[in-house]
């Protein structure tokens, strides 16, 4: 039999190039559905130092196909302080048993098996473990942020002569970094059989014998005729995978090899990022920043757009200017910060226009300034209930019963701090898909309209004198709404509600008000709100919301984000609208 040659049914494995993946495989059990191709697959990872490699001259067959551990104590058997657990993958060569360290620590109870990453290489990198309900372990590097730099699965089970599955992958270039600070390479052992119909390569090898098993310098091979028909294809090897190279985490390149910022006409490494001055700023695209919105342990400002992780680093100063830009410090950007994050913004880094560059770039609305407006305005409406609830007089409460937000806290806590704001303040890319863009609009919901307290605001519009209709179904938004008219009529009537709230709910029943619906783009929103629920049809859905915005469709062909800016400024400008409602109510005592 000659090195190169594979069964038809495995010939896939030498073609495999597990190096090529980003993230690669490191550990999988398997059983395969296929009627005619059903098999098993069992592959592991072992760190084999250089000089043993060297030493087995290209006898990877040496090797063993499984994690072999010291397992569970025998009644009897084992002694009291003398267990010392323990993990290997094996391999026998010129009479020596050689034991490496697999990267995947395995073991089985019953019928399942657990894979479980090595918590050296976890700890060498300060990896976290995240769990999710798949039963999968997601390893992430939280100082850079990087996740999923190891994802181990669920523990297989084995029923009904079927393995479920597992599998264990690790980031390519944290494994490039770890084999090269232990100066290891990457070996992988496994199993491997298969069962088909057919198989030329075997059928020619086999000529008149039913079972051929050969041992090559790699593998061991063993084909067959099965007695049922077709044939079976099995093999034991292993195979290099990597070797020791460069130091793509625990290198840092910025010392010197530095990276091309936009403006900037030579390499910025760190010891030329240190001779700028405050007043040597570089430009990026704020959309840097979805790496770290909404992920615990990162604080995003969104009136700036800087960045902090817990009090390891941050970046900023920064400022932002235009509608999408963050302006830095380029010194105090290399400064501290991780060179992982300093070449994640370098990514998104532009070229300034004179726009950017003048005043009018730092005057230009941005989602912080945006979110901002919205946040305060709900909360200077709620101060303007609370006031008006005084008048009648109702219970004294605070503003967050009425709204949701409560103007005190929010100025000394930081107004992105309220309850439900922080995903409203997050980037608005210009190319923002329909699903992004109806994800927001829940986002706003919850801010805007589910925070109303029902309970407070049919209070308030009872206290203004028996209403004409049935308002027992109305939920926040539409007494929020009866509230806002109620204040109209009195307004363009100089009726104080206080004192003449029977009058002014007759004349509401009579004559109606203008606007009929004062809040109608909150109910808009609440309408794109509902649509990001649906799946059928959804611009039939949309379209009649946009409408009430003065919107179409037909904006939003280069992307949604330019329509969600508008979104939020007509939300604004409508806030604006009712706050002064109440505010000439409140005069008219």
């Amino acid at each position: 039999m000659d090195e190169d040659w594979w069964p038809d049914l495995l010939a896939h494995i030498p073609k495999e190039d597990p190096w090529a993946e980003p993230n690669l495989l490191v550990a999988e059990i398997r059983s395969f559905d296929d009627p005619w191709l059903k098999g098993t697959r069992i592959l592991w990872s072992a760190l084999v130092p250089i000089a043993e490699l060297e030493a087995l001259e290209g006898k990877l067959i040496a090797f063993n196909y499984e994690v072999e551990s010291t397992g569970r104590p025998s009644p009897g058997l084992n002694v009291a302080g003398t267990l010392e657990p323990r993990f290997w993958i094996g391999a026998y060569a010129a009479e020596r048993h050689i034991e490496f360290e697999p990267l995947i620590f395995g073991w089985g109870s019953h019928n399942n098996t657990a894979l479980v990453l090595d918590p050296r290489f976890a700890m060498t990198y300060g990896l976290m473990p995240r769990g999710l309900a798949d039963g999968s372990t997601h390893w992430d590097n939280l100082a850079e942020p990087e996740f999923d730099v190891a994802v181990i699965s669920a523990p297989s089970v084995y029923e009904d002569l079927q393995h479920s599955g597992a599998r264990a992958v690790i980031a390519r270039d944290y494994l490039q970094d770890y084999l090269t600070l232990r100066g290891m390479a990457l070996v992988h052992v496994y199993y491997e059989n298969r069962r088909g119909e057919r198989d030329d390569a075997i059928d020619a090898l086999l000529g008149d014998e039913d079972r051929v098993c050969e041992k090559l310098s790699t593998r061991e091979v063993d084909v067959q005729r099965r007695r049922e028909g077709g044939f079976l294809a099995q093999i034991w090897g292993a195979r290099v995978v990597a070797m020791p190279g460069a130091l793509p985490i625990t290198a840092d390149p910025l010392e010197e090899n530095g990276l091309v910022w936009p403006g900037i006409d030579s390499l910025v490494t760190k010891m030329v990022a240190n001779r700028f001055r405050p007043w040597n700023h570089v430009y990026v695209r704020d959309s840097v920043l979805a790496a770290y919105e909404g992920k615990p342990g990162f604080h995003v400002s969104p009136e700036t757009g800087g960045v902090g992780y817990g009090n390891q680093w941050s970046v900023g100063p920064a400022d932002r200017v235009g509608r999408d830009v963050i302006r830095l410090e380029i010194r105090k950007l290399y400064e501290g910060t991780p060179h992982r994050v300093v070449r994640h913004w370098n990514a998104y880094a532009i070229t300034p226009t004179p726009d950017l560059l003048g005043a009018e770039g730092r005057k230009a609305r941005n989602v912080g300034t945006r979110s901002k407006e919205l946040v305060y305005a709900m909360a200077d409406i709620g101060m303007m209930l609370c006031g008006i609830a005084a008048m009648f007089p109702l219970e004294a409460v605070g503003t967050e019963d009425y709204v949701g937000l409560d103007r005190a806290w929010l100025t000394y806590n930081g107004w992105w701090n309220g309850a439900h704001v922080e995903p409203i303040t997050r980037h608005i890319p210009v190319d923002m898909s329909r699903s992004e863009f109806l994800s927001r609009c829940l986002d706003l919901d919850k801010v805007l309209v589910e925070a109303l307290g029902e309970r407070r605001l049919r209070r308030l519009v009872t206290a203004f004198g028996t209403p004409h209709d049935k308002i027992d179904k109305f939920r926040g938004l539409k007494l929020l709404d009866r509230i806002i008219c109620l204040c109209q009529v009195a307004v363009d009537a100089g009726l104080a509600p206080w004192k003449s709230g029977e009058e002014v709910v007759a004349r509401y029943a009579q004559n109606g008000t203008d606007p009929a619906q004062p809040l109608a783009k909150l109910f808009a929103l609440s309408d794109l709100r509902q649509a990001a629920g649906h799946r059928k049809d959804l611009d039939a859905e949309i379209a009649p919301a946009l409408e009430r915005f003065g919107l179409d469709l037909s904006a939003t062909r280069g992307g949604w984000g330019l329509v969600m800016d508008q979104i939020y400024d007509q939300l604004s400008e409508q806030l604006a609208a009712i706050h002064e409602t109440l505010k000439q109510t409140l005069r008219l005592a």
